[in-house]
């Protein structure tokens, strides 16, 4: 595999949740660790949730964070779309079907 770094792109929805993250220290520290993460390993840092759309989910357990991306192997490019604090399974698939439907309108 390339050393190259892969490309993080930010969802407007994740540049509003960062801004509001920057006010909580720990949820900051978590998210800047799972975005480090991300450019470095592209597809390996999470767990594949969408074969067909490549939606990616990485998970943190203190604090519990659930972080949602898109991968673009051809570009190199991790579109990184929300996090939300880890909450109950419908809630998550509430989530990932609302980043179905922005995936399927963008791409």
């Amino acid at each position: 595999m390339e050393n190259q770094k892969w490309t993080l792109v930010f969802d407007d929805v994740m540049i509003s949740q960062l801004k509001k993250a920057a006010k909580n220290n720990s949820v900051k520290i978590i998210l800047s660790k799972m975005l480090d993460k991300i450019e470095l390993l592209g597809p390996l840092a999470g767990k594949l949730l969408d074969s067909q759309l490549f939606i990616y989910e990485m998970k943190s357990m203190r604090p519990p964070v659930r972080l949602y991306f898109k991968i673009i192997e051809s570009a190199r490019e991790a579109y990184i779309f929300e996090y939300e604090m880890k909450t109950g399974t419908d809630k998550q698939a509430r989530t990932i079907d609302k980043i179905r439907d922005k995936l399927r309108k963008r791409f």
